[in-house]
């Protein structure tokens, strides 16, 4: 089942890319397998170095890998969604670790549906206990 949702999150990548890109492209980059990669390579990041510079915008689009990872798990069934949502609930606890709730305070400014309220999930109304460069308290 996870191969089918590589497969159907390909096609989706592959849509309005040239033919050599399409030709080229074998895998997704927001796989399931990838997008567990991308949230573990985030949440390590902020516990062994904390936020660099160019940390905002990566951390935005790691928010979105958080919010595709919830899809997937809701697709998911049987033992691949139990195995899956038991891997991301380990990740989730470690990303409570290094961050703290702050009702989306901080990423309003950066995100436009947190600053109209339109954004609930519990993984955006957080911010990081080391903030980055550039973000005040």
């Amino acid at each position: 089942m996870i191969r089918v949702l590589d497969l159907q999150r390909l096609a989706v990548e592959k849509e309005g890319r040239t033919p050599e890109q399409v030709a080229q492209a074998k895998d997704p980059i927001y796989g399931v397998l990838s997008s567990f990669s991308i949230w573990e390579d985030l949440i390590n990041d902020m516990e062994e170095r904390g936020p660099g510079q160019d940390f905002g915008y990566t951390y935005l689009n790691d928010l979105t890998v958080r919010d595709g990872l919830e899809e997937y798990c809701e697709a998911l069934q049987g033992t691949a969604h139990t195995k899956l949502t038991r891997t991301l609930d380990r990740l989730d606890e470690r990303y409570r670790a290094v961050t703290h709730e702050d009702g989306g305070a901080q990423l309003a400014r950066y995100w436009r549906p947190l600053a109209e309220g339109n954004e609930t999930r519990w993984w955006w109304t957080r911010a990081p206990n080391d903030l980055p460069p550039g973000w005040v308290r």
